[in-house]
């Protein structure tokens, strides 16, 4: 009589399956980097939407509240704060036809009243940028924005959202861990935001707008 198809039938041995689990972890481990790069890239748009919709908040509030609302960043880390700051009716913009210069209208010092700590999505870092002098800027004065020692420890400058719905000039730019980047730009007249596409760290397309 025949054998079954159950006597017939082989054992898997354990060495066979941990083979299989190791070739497993080799494709996977070849495979990984070009799977990561999509969702790293992702990742660099969402941390620049994130950046774009804190300015985009920090200028609604500045105007809403009459609050001047104040952008730090660390270079080479993922690091970030929102900070209003208290009198802000000592900085106004004075729109004049024969000097057109800013000017203080208060001698209310100003002071942080709240700061907001934030971070951005993991393996995106800021990695340069500018910010375009502003004489209201040094209106707020006692040094509650920052000394230049401070500028240069940080790499740059706060950027300031006014509640007359000016801005700071400025250029952000981040990176993930890939040397991929995405530049955003805050036009400080009208207080539009743009955001490029993402492009290697080899590539030269920086710079702040007027």
């Amino acid at each position: 009589m025949d054998p079954s198809p159950r006597a017939n039938r082989k054992a898997i041995t354990l060495i066979e399956v941990l083979l299989v689990l190791a070739l497993l972890v080799v494709l996977a481990a070849m495979t990984w980097p070009a799977m990561d790069r999509p969702m790293a890239n992702q990742r660099l748009r969402k941390a620049a939407d994130k950046v774009r919709t804190a300015w985009a908040k920090a200028r609604i509030e500045a105007m809403s509240t009459g609050q001047t609302i104040v952008f730090r960043c660390t270079l080479d880390s993922e690091d970030y704060s929102i900070e209003a700051q208290a009198g802000p009716e000592s900085v106004s913009f004075i729109s004049s036809s024969t000097q057109g210069e800013f000017a203080e209208t208060s001698s209310q010092s100003t002071e942080s009243i709240s700061t907001t700590n934030r971070q951005l999505p993991e393996d995106v870092t800021f990695v340069d940028g500018e910010v375009a002098f502003d004489t209201r800027a040094t209106i707020l004065t006692d040094g509650s924005l920052g000394t230049d020692s401070d500028s240069d420890s940080l790499g740059l400058d706060p950027i300031l959202f006014f509640p007359d719905g000016t801005t700071s000039t400025a250029t952000l730019v981040l990176e993930n861990q890939y040397q991929r980047r995405i530049e955003l730009s805050l036009r400080g007249l009208t207080g539009v935001i743009t955001v490029s596409d993402t492009y290697s760290a080899e590539d030269t397309i920086y710079g702040t707008q007027d």
